[in-house]
């Protein structure tokens, strides 16, 4: 019989203060992302660029944001946590406002690179602090689903707030203003009430040393695997924020109506996640994945079947609910099961090489759905479909050889 959810993992006052914390940090850096995606479509007419090129802004962001996973973790271990994030929002500020200043694509790409190096920083800092409080393996998996249900806030309201102000002034770069009055405002708070989750070393890795670690790091098969899971999950909201601008211009959809059906998703994501922190993370994690890879696939092909051949805003509605909610568990699932049993002092080095894998294999995803036509929901979700089938194919190799060794 299982324990009722309360008798496990009860989080002192601190530690709800640093989750807290975390999920700040975090909402602030994935804003940098959600408050121009519905302006995608406006910024092809203003710098008279193509579709694809529009697209490849998501792509630089992200290339910068996993680019900068492995300065960031050991920079954290050697500096502190606190150190590393004032940086991060100090690197997203300039970004965030050199993209303001972008008159040409290749100004913005370069701007949203600068602009995803320092939300990088920031997501780095948000993992590893919970990591740094949260020892057991029932409250990171809490934690983490706090951390995945507070991201669900800025998808919520960003792309709303965002919208509204390209509707209402025609002009995309004052939602950059809006974003950098919200990151220097969340920048503050955190300089000033924020505390230090990680003791300093006198003595600092050297490069040397951070490179060995980060190998013998590459080399943990399991630990690589799930990072690769997440990678393939995440790939599922990035490309539904990212490219549903597109097809919903298509159905006749204006901004603010494309950020309300935004909540949709993050309200799926957001119940998942609560689902994993009040009733499921008492159950094991391998049958927890394998329900959560099975949901995948019979949504993203029977959705993909329906869609094929009709269209309704109630059935885009529900597919929206069920991706997110699958999402919502699997996601800080993942998390949790990368995260857990490292020494303090490499927890900052593998939250890097998660965030890194992560990003990365995101990125390269991004650019293979770059070359897709997805100017349907059909298209849209045979790539779900895939993605399901790798996740899959991921699950059953972690069952049949890493599992024997």
């Amino acid at each position: 019989m299982i324990k009722p959810p309360v008798s496990y993992a009860k989080f002192t006052q601190y530690q709800k203060q640093i989750v807290a914390f975390a999920c700040l940090i975090l909402i602030t850096g994935i804003m940098a992302m959600d408050f121009i995606n519905p302006s995608l479509p406006y910024i092809l007419r203003s710098l008279n660029v193509d579709e694809s090129s529009t697209k490849l802004l998501i792509v630089f962001y992200m290339l910068g944001f996993g680019i900068s996973q492995l300065f960031f973790g050991t920079f954290s271990d050697n500096y502190g946590r606190k150190k590393t994030v004032l940086l991060s929002y100090i690197i997203s500020i300039i970004g965030i406002a050199w993209s303001g200043t972008a008159n040409s694509i290749d100004m913005l790409y370069a701007a949203r690179f600068v602009n995803g190096i320092g939300s990088g920083g920031e997501l780095i800092v948000a993992m590893v602090i919970i990591s740094d409080v949260c020892k057991e393996s029932e409250q990171l998996k809490q934690a983490f689903s706090y951390y995945t249900m507070s991201s669900m806030m800025s998808p919520a309201i960003a792309p709303i707030v965002g919208g509204l102000i390209q509707q209402y002034s025609n002009n995309w770069k004052l939602c950059l203003v809006a974003l950098l009055w919200v990151t220097l405002i969340s920048g503050v708070i955190v300089q000033k009430f924020m505390p230090e989750t990680h003791t300093i070393p006198d003595i600092k890795a050297s490069m040397i040393n951070q490179i060995r670690e980060y190998l013998a790091l590459f080399k943990r098969a399991k630990f690589m695997l799930y990072n690769f899971i997440s990678a393939f999950i995440l790939v599922f909201t990035i490309s539904y924020y990212s490219y549903m601008p597109f097809i919903l211009v298509k159905q006749g959809f204006s901004p603010a109506e494309n950020g309300a059906l935004y909540i949709v998703y993050a309200v799926g994501l957001a119940l998942g996640s609560l689902s994993l922190a009040k009733y499921f993370f008492t159950f094991d994690s391998n049958r927890t994945f394998i329900a959560c890879c099975t949901g995948f696939i019979l949504a993203s092909s029977l959705f993909c079947i329906y869609f094929y051949f009709s269209y309704s805003i109630v059935v885009l509605i529900l597919f929206s609910m069920t991706i997110a909610f699958i999402c919502g568990i699997s996601a800080p699932l993942t998390l949790s099961v990368c995260m857990a049993g490292f020494a303090a002092d490499t927890k900052g080095a593998a939250s890097s090489v998660q965030s890194f894998t992560k990003i990365f294999f995101t990125a390269l995803a991004l650019l293979f759905f770059d070359f897709v036509p997805l100017h349907s929901m059909a298209n849209l979700l045979l790539c779900y479909f895939l993605l399901s089938m790798v996740i899959a194919g991921l699950l059953i190799f972690d069952k049949c050889l890493l599992s024997k060794t």
